[in-house]
């Protein structure tokens, strides 16, 4: 499914380690583990190697690359996202395919939980590198695969010129 020209969307998949913390606690144990504290329900914060998305009052979800350790707290949980990553190319009219939602209005660090092909996701635009990530239950991680890998070969088989008179 992974590409390597330049200026081609590429769908990969990220390994990120997923908690959900919730309960009056969850600050503290986000502070304890100096993770990002994101302000506003509904938004996230980054840092290298970690994304913290608020996703209620006392509710948020941190996902962490492999070498950043754990919160810890009662009511820290793991969670087992499946996580894709769409670079480089428009991943904005492939996402169009996919979703009512407008991308051209979300911008770089912007978080949002919507449904793609039918299925409940988070998804949030990373600030530097500009990807776009969607993480969903792993039990749609072969579904999403099958529908990512389907809309682009559609969306290839529209650009090539098929012969005729022009």
């Amino acid at each position: 499914m992974n590409t390597q020209q330049p200026n081609t969307l590429q769908i990969g998949v990220r390994e990120l380690s997923s908690y959900l913390l919730t309960g009056s606690d969850s600050k503290a144990v986000l502070a304890a583990a100096g993770l990002p504290l994101p302000e506003a329900v509904l938004s996230a914060e980054e840092r290298p190697g970690a994304l913290v998305a608020r996703t209620g009052r006392d509710e948020y979800m941190a996902m962490l690359a492999g070498t950043l350790p754990a919160p810890q707290g009662e009511w820290c949980f793991r969670r087992y996202d499946c996580v894709f990553e769409l670079t480089g190319g428009n991943w904005i009219a492939f996402m169009a395919h996919l979703c009512q939602y407008d991308f051209r209005q979300l911008q770089r660090g912007n978080w949002l939980m919507t449904s793609v092909a039918g299925v409940n996701c988070w998804l949030y635009h990373e600030i530097e590198s500009g990807s776009l990530l969607i993480g969903a239950d792993p039990s749609y991680r072969h579904y999403l695969s099958e529908i990512f890998s389907a809309v682009l070969d559609d969306l290839s088989a529209t650009r090539k010129t098929t012969g005729g008179a022009s």
